[in-house]
């Protein structure tokens, strides 16, 4: 609803609000307005809402029977974004199983689609595409039940999206480098995740350089090209999921416009997303 919409004395800071039915454990249903621009970007609560639920900051309709912490603020009631993270994840279970011997075979369907790329390069088609084809099995599968199996209170991904990504040619080298990190970074070592993918946006930069660099050396041809490649295609990958991260605090990147970038201009996109948002 539009923010003149709503109840005297209710203040939202968007054009737009986003109204909340929370049913309290007594029973009583309550209604909850938080701000939503019109743009169709949550405003940093709602975000950090989702993301204290699990969910993306793009889908508010995803919080949908999700267990909230609302405190009463006068007459009106707020969700409690702090309480909620901090609530969910004292009743989590802990980590279980999270890693297994399918990231293995994630990381060979990796190698085997970059050896695909690097054989097609050097001319040696028929065995290029047997890789590719390969890869585009084994990748879906691994990364499919990989998601499926890992439970933590840090992440539990959806398999169907890391499946599909997978099945793409070259492009799932990127996903399943991309699961790699995640899963390597939030549930191994989670000191620190927020500025992880922009280290890694900074290697995909410097790999878009090298394989430019390389393709002016004939005999390095195939390895420049199958570089080159692969950092234009992980490129909007690494930018979509930084922008997704808290580093950026309540000035979080509008990702679709910055991931459509280095979708044209691969590692010269990622460039120009660095440079804005440090």
């Amino acid at each position: 609803m539009r923010a003149r919409e709503t109840p005297d004395g209710v203040r939202v800071d968007g054009t737009h609000a986003l109204l909340l039915v929370v049913e309290l454990d007594g029973g009583e249903a309550v209604r909850v307005f938080e701000s939503w621009p019109s743009a169709g970007h949550s405003s940093s609560r709602v975000a950090r809402l989702l993301a204290a639920v699990g969910h993306g900051a793009g889908d508010p309709g995803a919080l949908s029977g999700e267990r909230v912490v609302v405190v009463r603020e006068d007459d009106d009631y707020r969700v409690a974004v702090d309480a909620t993270r901090e609530t969910r994840a004292s009743a989590a279970p802990a980590s279980e199983d999270a890693h297994s011997l399918a990231e293995v075979v994630v990381g060979a369907g990796a190698v085997a689609g970059v050896l695909a790329v690097l054989a097609v390069g050097a001319g040696y088609t028929n065995p290029g595409l047997a890789l590719g084809a390969l890869a585009a099995v084994v990748l879906p599968v691994s990364l499919g039940y990989d998601a499926w199996r890992t439970h933590d209170v840090e992440w539990s991904p959806r398999p169907l999206p890391w499946a599909v990504g997978g099945a793409v040619p070259v492009l799932n080298v990127a996903v399943a480098l991309a699961y790699l990190v995640q899963k390597a970074v939030v549930v191994t070592d989670p000191e620190d995740p927020a500025s992880v993918w922009r280290d890694v946006l900074v290697g995909v930069v410097a790999a878009f350089a090298a394989g430019l660099a390389l393709a002016a050396v004939e005999p390095a041809f195939p390895v420049s090209l199958a570089v080159f490649v692969h950092a234009w295609v992980f490129a909007p990958v690494a930018v979509f999921l930084d922008a997704r991260t808290e580093r950026h605090g309540d000035r979080r990147p509008r990702w679709p416009a910055w991931v459509a970038g280095a979708v044209v201009v691969g590692g010269a996109g990622a460039l120009v997303y660095l440079m804005r948002t440090e």
